[in-house]
């Protein structure tokens, strides 16, 4: 979350009126902030510039909230130039004005762009509707220069800006004050409503101080040891972190609070600051303190949240647990629970991070107590996963919501995903038997991965028993050509234990084609040598004596591979053994 915006937005009349003592009214220059589109382009402009010129003493240049304020900047002047053209700016020493509206007003002059430039001599600044962004950048440059520079010999404004050469940036200057700036002037209202220039500086202003009269010689005393150890304690290291959670705590609770978005920003500088000293127990209490005040607005109070708990703030947080940390201190599991889902989506991250770290153990655990409220969140993170990150939020699923788990698992075999698919043919092993875990099955079977396809074999065969008996057999005759040693085997074991009777019959044709069948073409053992392993590894499985005719047909005019298998396997068969087709 950028910071807080250090100039207020300008208000609409109505709101200072009510914000004002009954019978006061508001001051014309506040009135006149929300004028026209023009005046209120410009005044976006306007603050966009003072808070990227300013972020530059909070931030280091790299920082994120520098590149977004920077952006927000460009956006806002390339706004105002396209859609208006001609930026023309009067400078006062509070205000800056366009026409007759005040489009910038700022009265502290710490802070005041308005005061530097007036302070330096500039008294008109100009933009051209071409003005680009590299002249736009040279100025943001210059401004943040003069409010990060400490030194007194640096160049003025105007010395800087000219220096800059801008072609369609103009600026008006004077060498100091002249006479008639030096006079009381009339209200701001009054000069926007006529012609006269006017400069609001008071007599004698910016000037050394007059001579005190008296003067008195300074004496010192010493400081009692023990007041000074007070004072030292008072900003040690160990001191100053509760300082700044007490600073942001009487900020939420001071009457006529202020701007709550600016408290707000304060208390994320603050987590900065605690994120650097490693004081986890202390940003714990900093989000307990923040989102109580919030509660009565609960959408704001997850908004914190969901800001604060990023993803160095919960590495943070867990830092200090163990691995095998079960309960979670009562105020860091106060928050986690409270936390939106954006919180829980970081979690997910952290346990895909860790993989078979020790750590996993302890997010595993957070994450599944996180998901049980919105099991959801798995489900549609482990849609867009892959490889281990996907096996790991399917079993997190598995333990937040078997069901949705299940229907996901479904769903994941048709994803070109070995891992994956293997983690799924296990969640569709222990479930009840349905069309929708056969057609699982059945896509696991079609898998391009044979090591895949060598695992749900068996699995399809034991589970559908003769209802899957004509798919496997289609699997084979539409597969045969690629089928490998093994996987013929597998497929060959899988129908016999599926229904022996129809695999006899899928044997019988595969080597003994009628004229007009599948394999009509075929003569005796003209069989291809795929099919014939399939049967052989069937035919050990089925007893009876179709098998044993079966088996001495390989014997005798099979392959020469298997012309030695097929007779080792009818030697083996116990001799009168029954029929054991189903």
């Amino acid at each position: 979350m950028a910071p807080d915006e250090d100039v207020p937005a300008p208000p609409a009349t109505e709101d200072v009126d009510q914000a004002l003592p009954e019978g006061v009214e508001a001051p014309v220059e506040e009135r006149r902030l929300a004028g026209s589109p023009h005046a209120m382009a410009a005044n976006a402009a306007l603050l966009a510039l003072t808070r990227s010129a300013r972020s530059f003493t909070l931030y280091d240049p790299t920082n994120k909230v520098v590149r977004t304020l920077i952006a927000d900047y460009r956006d806002r002047f390339r706004a105002v130039l396209e859609g208006f053209g001609p930026l023309v700016l009067q400078v006062h020493p509070y205000e800056l004005v366009l026409g007759k509206e005040v489009v910038y007003l700022e009265r502290d002059r710490e802070r005041s762009l308005s005061f530097r430039l007036f302070r330096d001599g500039v008294r008109r600044v100009a933009f051209a509707a071409e003005t680009g962004w590299d002249e736009l950048l040279r100025l943001l440059q210059i401004l943040s220069i003069r409010y990060t520079g400490v030194r007194q010999q640096e160049d003025d404004l105007v010395t800087l800006l000219r220096k800059a050469g801008f072609s369609n940036i103009s600026i008006a200057a004077i060498e100091g004050f002249v006479p008639e700036e030096e006079s009381a002037e009339p209200p701001l209202g009054d000069l926007l409503r006529g012609t006269t220039e006017r400069y609001e500086a008071p007599a004698q202003w910016d000037l050394p101080p007059p001579p005190f009269p008296e003067a008195a010689p300074v004496r010192y005393r010493p400081v009692a040891p023990e007041l000074l150890d007070r004072l030292r304690g008072e900003e040690a290291e160990e001191t100053v972190p509760r300082h700044a959670l007490r600073a942001v705590a009487e900020l939420l609770q001071a009457p006529g609070r202020p701007d709550l978005e600016a408290v707000l920003g304060f208390a994320l500088e603050v987590r900065e600051y605690l994120l650097v000293e490693r004081r986890s127990d202390l940003l714990v209490e900093l989000a307990r303190l923040v989102r109580a005040s919030l509660l009565p607005t609960p959408q704001a109070a997850d908004a914190f949240l969901a800001t604060f708990l990023d993803a160095r703030t919960l590495e943070a947080l867990l830092a200090p647990l163990r691995p095998d940390e079960t309960e979670l201190p009562p105020a860091l599991a106060e928050i986690l629970d409270a936390a939106p889902g954006e919180t829980l989506e970081r979690l997910i991250d952290l346990l895909a991070e860790a993989g078979d770290s020790p750590r996993a153990l302890l997010l595993r655990r957070l994450v599944v107590g996180g998901c049980r409220h919105s099991p959801q969140t798995l489900a549609k993170r482990l849609q867009a996963a892959s490889g281990a990150t996907a096996v790991t939020l399917l079993r997190l699923l598995t333990e937040v919501d078997p069901a949705s788990a299940l229907h996901a698992a479904v769903q994941a075999t048709t994803v070109d995903d070995p891992l994956l698919q293997r983690e799924t043919l296990q969640h569709l092993e222990a479930a009840p038997f349905n069309p929708e875990i056969a057609r699982g099955l059945h896509h696991l079977v079609e898998s391009r991965h044979e090591a895949v396809r060598l695992a749900a074999l068996p699995v399809m065969a034991a589970r559908g028993g003769p209802r899957v008996s004509s798919a496997l057999r289609a699997h084979v005759e539409k597969h045969a050509a690629r089928l490998s040693a093994e996987e013929a085997e597998a497929a060959g074991r899988a129908l016999a234990r599926a229904s022996a009777r129809a695999a006899l019959e899928a044997f019988q044709e595969w080597l003994h084609p009628k004229a007009g069948g599948l394999l009509g073409k075929l003569v005796k053992m003209h069989a291809p040598l795929p099919f014939q392993r399939v049967a052989l590894a069937g035919l050990r499985q089925v007893g009876g004596p179709e098998a044993a005719q079966l088996l001495d047909l390989l014997a005798a005019h099979g392959d020469t591979e298997l012309r030695a298998e097929a007779e080792a396997a009818r030697r083996a068969r116990p001799r009168g053994a029954g029929d054991h087709g189903g």
